[in-house]
């Protein structure tokens, strides 16, 4: 019994000793002052990681104005332990808009920053993560990039960013250009950027070797920051850029008819369009000063009620910072950065286009709908590009083409056949294959006069389901898991016999 007594004391010290010994570690984690604020995070013992979440990188916003610089918080120490607030969330648009139901608030002050960096180590080359959800929904904690250091040897750290969506970050018209700034988000990946610069060596980090990084709008973002300015500012913000899936949405002129309906759509649900109002102010003098959460649901029900497999508040051309279309921009090699990794999966359209989509008749009707300044030149040769033989169905055997021989995935793949099937790889391609080739080959000096000296990289993930996303959860979950040679090989840096790697060639990917 003694005996017995002794072990559980015994027990009951080493676990006394454990818990004292993790709360100092947690509690060690070195103060960063930031001269505006100091911040505490913890330590992951499971990771070897020093955390810092919600760190602030920009003043609480004014709406459709450029980011500013913190204001100086007082001497206290801020425990950066906790995901900081999501900005206001606008979903995709639904087959059912008058059903949905608005309850995901968010928080116009959301403009903060995680850091994860190796403990005990210095001048980290730093990846820069840009969330994706259609530039309307999502936040920072969407990656957890733990395996994926890890899995790297911890050789460089992650700091993911929070920026303006839906409405607040993208709402585009000619008042907002008047008064405020278009890509009121995509300015806030930029200051974001340049906190990196100016702040990341004392978190250990390197400001001359940052990566950035994104999938889905994340990876558009980061093309649009290689295109920012002209593709005038080498590599003053980033080296490297790596994107997965970059999301191309139709880009208009920021005052174009489509933005301008958006706007005028958020203004009426947002009461901003009644007499009594506009009478003794503008409608974005009104939007500026209306209740955030009723502009919040304004946004998200505009969003949800616009075309099918869309947002309806997205990146514009607004002539300073996205000068030109990546359409035009990128074929001619005009791009930030000297290096880029680019890709797609291999099925990216099946939850993006209506689901019944039978015949050549329905195919031809979705163009129209979704691409309204095509001319009928256009539209005959994509159904030239896009025809499917006569033996192949809605109902045909659904099966992965080999490649070599008919039919071929532009006909069926395991998911689709037939005009259903032609219906995603089109807009797969409009928006998601075409771009990652556009990206590479703006990078390609053996196909780009104007990328001397640069580099670029493009794959296809086709691991199956292989659909929108799917490259992600491999670099976010153990590798020692199911499937583990695939999420090895992707956390440890992409070694080039994974990848499949092209220089030139791909789909009629052709400028607009």
């Amino acid at each position: 019994m003694v005996l017995f007594k002794g072990h559980w004391n015994l027990v009951s010290v080493t676990l006394c000793i454990a818990l004292i010994r993790r709360a100092s570690s947690a509690a060690s984690a070195p103060v960063i002052d930031l001269g505006y604020a100091k911040y505490q995070g913890f330590y992951n013992d499971t990771f070897d990681l020093q955390v810092y979440k919600g760190v602030r990188f920009a003043a609480p916003p004014k709406r459709w104005q450029l980011p500013e610089a913190p204001e100086r918080e007082d001497d206290s120490v801020i425990q950066a332990t906790e995901e900081p607030p999501s900005c206001p969330q606008s979903p995709l648009a639904s087959p059912s808009p008058d059903s949905f139901n608005f309850t995901a608030k968010g928080q116009e002050d959301c403009l903060f920053l995680n850091v994860f960096k190796p403990a005990n180590k210095t001048k980290l080359p730093v990846m820069v993560w840009i969330h994706g959800g259609g530039y309307g929904t999502g936040q920072a904690k969407s990656f957890d990039s733990s395996w994926v250091s890890r899995t790297a040897g911890n050789g460089f750290m992650w700091v993911q960013i929070q920026y303006r969506l839906g409405a607040f970050g993208f709402a585009s018209s000619a008042e907002i250009a008047r008064f405020g700034v278009p890509n009121a988000g995509l300015h806030d990946v930029r200051f974001a950027l340049e906190w990196v610069q100016k702040y990341i060596h004392q978190f250990g980090g390197d400001p001359d070797q940052v990566t950035l990084a994104g999938q889905s709008a994340g990876g558009g973002a980061a093309m649009l920051m290689a295109m920012a300015n002209g593709g005038t500012e080498g590599t003053r913000l980033f080296k490297r850029v790596l994107t997965s899936s970059s999301y191309l949405p139709t880009q208009w002129k920021y005052d174009d008819m489509q933005p301008s309906q958006s706007y005028y759509s958020l203004a009426a649900r947002a009461g901003c369009l009644d007499a009594s109002v506009t009478q003794n102010s503008s409608v974005f003098e009104c939007l500026r000063s209306v209740d955030s959460f009723k502009l919040q649901e304004a946004s998200a029900r505009t969003s949800v009620a616009s075309k099918l497999g869309q947002w309806a508040f997205i990146p514009v051309t607004d002539g300073t910072l996205i000068r030109e279309r990546p359409t035009q921009q990128l074929l001619h090699g005009k791009v930030n950065g000297e290096s880029m990794l680019t890709g797609n999966n291999a099925n990216e359209a099946r939850n993006f286009v209506i689901q019944d989509i039978k015949t050549e008749a329905d195919f031809k009707a979705m163009i129209r709908l979704d691409y309204p300044l095509l001319s009928a030149e256009n539209i005959s040769a994509i159904m030239e590009l896009y025809k499917i033989p006569e033996t192949i169905t809605a109902e045909s055997l659904k099966f992965d083409s080999n490649g070599l021989a008919p039919p071929y995935a532009t006909a069926v793949s395991h998911l689709a056949a037939g005009w259903m099937q032609a219906a995603r790889n089109l807009y797969a391609e409009t928006t998601f294959v075409c771009t990652s080739y556009w990206l590479a080959a703006a990078y390609a000096d053996t196909i780009n006069p104007n990328a001397a000296g640069k580099k670029s990289w493009r794959y296809q993930y086709s691991t199956p389901d292989a659909i929108h996303g799917a490259d992600r959860p491999p670099l976010v979950t153990d590798p020692d898991g199911p499937g583990g040679k695939a999420r090895q090989g992707l956390q440890a840096g992409f070694p080039e016999d994974v990848w499949q790697l092209h220089r030139q060639g791909g789909p009629e990917c052709l400028p607009e």
